[in-house]
């Protein structure tokens, strides 16, 4: 991977991504030896041919006396061709004095015989102090183009300028060619970075930071959604396999009874009626199912239509009387006066019925008040139990997805009633709220606008 980084050897600038192209400031021969011999000891340490081309103050033979004194076997690893330790006399001999575009292409042959041969990249230096004043404008535009060539390629290469020799204009020219500059400072190497080149790494650490915890927080919310669907898959393979089940006792039953005669009129209707019942059951949780599949695709699709919303809550209570005479719960409803409005009358039949439901299941023997008003361009619609209420750190948690309201036993369902409500009651552009603690019952209030 090109951007697998190196380490650089120096502690100012630790590890570097290939393709680095920096330089270094020095004053004599001891910066030199200070800076180049643990760079080079790094690049030979971790794999990687070497190439130092020298000059004054620091000549190839003192550059080896130098890095021999932290790498013994330097000998043998000349010899394996794994670094080469050259004056620049001596260089411009062998490659001749050739054309930038020449050098650029001779550093990326370089690169690739060393790949070739099983290195791990090219790590490389030149010291400029032969460079004369009348060449500097032509290696100022050369170092330019280095950086560019060196890009995404498996190559570190480091300058070394004479601060003796360089011009303040020079500096300049120096430190915008190069990612970044070193200079010694009270006995310390420093880095200098342009403005613009430190202001993107700072963006890049806060874009990284960012990208962080934005990955920490996905992998919760994975985590959360895969154990949502396991315990609804334990849930739902509980409440369908129920009314499957007893329908097929049912249908036994019956098959053997009228085999041997002894099924009445009577006793058949029944037995049809509890069957009748048991498939109720089945169509409300696959609807309760289909809801969940089609809220999580889209923002649920209304069809609108003008109705008298208390006489929608009248009615729906009225069907739910004999579920809650099996609860032993009184109700009342107050719905004094029509109040016509312009909304999806399934939808809100639909989450009438949930919080009907959650009254008869989770405050049996308690009464139940139902209540519509008009509150300026608002609707108001309360249900209110007896029961035993739910604390107040679950009022969030109880509108999400396959929780169960109420008590911490199972109570059957999906845990699907009041998530539904909240996705329709949203999508009318209103609200539902929840005022409720332990032992006082529940109020669930729904708002609606009426226009």
């Amino acid at each position: 991977m090109y951007d697998h980084h190196r380490p650089s050897g120096l502690s100012v600038v630790g590890s570097l991504p290939w393709g680095s192209h920096f330089c270094q400031f020095y004053e004599d021969r001891e910066d030199l030896v200070d800076s180049l011999v643990p760079y080079f000891k790094a690049g030979l340490d971790h794999n990687e041919k070497c190439l130092w081309v020298t000059s004054e103050p620091l000549r190839a033979e003192d550059a080896r006396t130098a890095l021999r004194s932290v790498v013994p076997d330097l000998e043998d690893r000349e010899r394996r061709n794994q670094i080469e330790i050259i004056d620049h006399q001596d260089w411009y001999a062998r490659t001749g004095k050739s054309d930038p575009d020449d050098t650029l292409r001779g550093w990326v042959e370089r690169e690739e015989q060393a790949l070739a041969h099983g290195f791990a990249g090219l790590r490389l230096t030149g010291n400029t102090y032969w460079v004369e004043r009348s060449d500097w404008n032509g290696f100022v535009d050369y170092e330019a183009r280095v950086s560019r060539t060196f890009k995404d390629r498996h190559i570190i290469g480091m300058c070394s300028y004479c601060l003796g020799r360089c011009q303040p204009h020079d500096i300049l020219d120096v430190v915008a060619n190069h990612q970044f500059a070193l200079t010694r400072r009270a006995g310390n190497w420093q880095m200098i970075e342009s403005a613009a080149l430190s202001m993107a790494k700072d963006e890049l650490q806060r874009l990284n930071a960012e990208l962080e915890r934005r990955v920490l927080d996905r992998t919760a919310a994975l985590k959360h959604a895969v154990q949502a669907r396991d315990e609804f898959l334990s849930v739902a393979s509980h409440e369908l396999k129920t009314p499957i089940a007893s329908l097929q006792l049912y249908v036994q039953g019956m098959a053997r009874a009228q085999a041997k005669g002894m099924l009445t009129a009577e006793q058949l209707n029944a037995r049809l009626n509890r069957i009748q019942e048991q498939c109720g059951r089945l169509e409300k949780l696959i609807n309760n199912l289909l809801d969940v599949s089609r809220a999580d695709a889209r923002t649920p699709m209304l069809q609108r239509e003008s109705f008298d919303m208390s006489e929608l809550v009248a009615d729906t209570v009225e069907r739910f009387a004999e579920e809650f005479a099996r609860a032993q719960c009184q109700v009342h409803v107050e719905a004094r006066e029509p109040i016509v409005g312009c909304w999806d009358k399934m939808r809100v039949e639909q989450a009438l019925t949930n919080l009907l439901q959650n009254a008869a299941r989770y405050a049996p023997g308690a009464p139940v008040n139902i209540r519509v008003q008009a509150e300026g361009p608002w609707v108001r619609l309360v249900v209110r139990d007896a029961g035993p209420g739910i604390a107040e750190k679950d009022h969030e948690r109880i509108f999400e997805r396959f929780v169960q309201a109420g008590s911490q036993t199972f109570a059957g369902g999906f845990g699907l009633g009041l998530w539904i409500v909240k996705q329709m009651v949203e999508a009318h552009q209103g609200s539902v709220t929840l005022v409720s603690r332990p032992g006082a019952g529940a109020t669930f209030t729904i708002m609606l606008p009426l226009d």
